[in-house]
Order: structure tokens, then sequence, then C-alpha cells
């Protein structure tokens, strides 16, 4: 009488579960390092839309001379976005537009009260802050999975698009 643990067909196919539970683990390790990798680069893009929003919001409500309080409020009090080293203060571009939106002012005024005074000055359009436009650009993605010196040599990378936000300049720090 045979018994199962002597049957001949078993026996080759001892260890066979192991292998393949092996080769499974691998696969979906594989596929949920890729999603959080992936949700990873969908958060940094978005807090880029964000960070360009706030940006601007701050840009509009403070003089052009608070630059890096702009930049400050706009990574949320850091230097750095939490959770994503690529976007630094450094990624983020503000621009002063004029009245078309699209030139940008060369001599800007000398403080909030003359940028009012200039924008209802016919002689002084070129002068008038009308808009504020602030980009957070040169962002590349790179993966934390991935070591230097484990994988590969070097990281693969994304180029992220730039994320643009134009608004209407509010009283630039004006106060009575």
């Amino acid at each position: 009488m045979h018994t199962l643990s002597r049957h001949p067909i078993l026996k080759r196919q001892r260890g066979a579960a192991i292998v393949e539970f092996a080769l499974i683990c691998a696969i979906f390790i594989s596929l949920l390092i890729a999603t959080i990798e992936f949700g990873r680069m969908m958060f940094v893009y978005n807090s880029m839309q964000e960070i360009s929003r706030r940006g601007a919001r701050e840009a509009t409500v403070r003089w052009i001379s608070d630059t890096a309080a702009i930049k400050s409020a706009a990574l949320f009090g850091a230097s750095t976005l939490p959770g994503a080293p690529e976007v630094t203060s450094s990624n983020i571009f503000i621009r002063y537009l004029r009245a078309n939106g699209v030139d940008e002012v060369t001599t800007p005024p000398i403080d909030a009260g003359d940028n009012i005074a200039a924008c209802n000055d016919v002689t002084r359009t070129s002068e008038c802050i009308a808009f504020v436009e602030v980009s957070v650009r040169n962002v590349t993605y790179k993966p934390l999975i991935f070591n230097p010196d484990s994988v590969t040599t070097s990281r693969p990378s994304v180029s992220l698009p730039q994320a643009t936000t134009v608004v209407y300049a509010e009283s630039l720090g004006f106060t009575n």
C-alpha cells in the first residue's frame, strides 16, 4: 500500500509551492512599490500646483521685496516641500506683469501706494503691476526606492511639467 508521502509524483513536486510563493511575492512587492512611487509622483505634481496657487496668493498681498517670505509661505513655511525634497524655493519663480498679462514690469513702483498711482496714471502704465505670475518649474522627480549603491548606478528621473498660476495683483501689501 502506498502512502501519499511515498508517491513518486509527489516527491518531484516537493518545494514547488515555496518557489511559486516566492515568485508571486516578488511580483506583488514590485507592483506595490511601483504603486507607492507613482502615488508619490502624483503627490509631488499636485503639490506643485498647490505651491503655485499659494505663492500667487501670497504675492498679491505682499510687496515685491518680500520674495523670501512669499516662497516660504508657498512651501508651507519650509525651505523644501515636506515629503518631496525635489521641490525647493529655488524652483519657485515670481513675475510681476503689466495689464496685458504678458510683459513683465521692468521698473517697478517704489511701494504699493505708488503702484496704485501708476495704475491710475495713463502715462505710467509701464510701471503698473496688474498681475502676478508664480511658476514652479525645473522639478525632476526621483523615486526614493532606488539607491545609487544598490540596484542601479543612477536613479531614474522624470521631469515634471511646470505649474503656473496668474492672478490679479490686489493690494501688494498696501495699507492706509
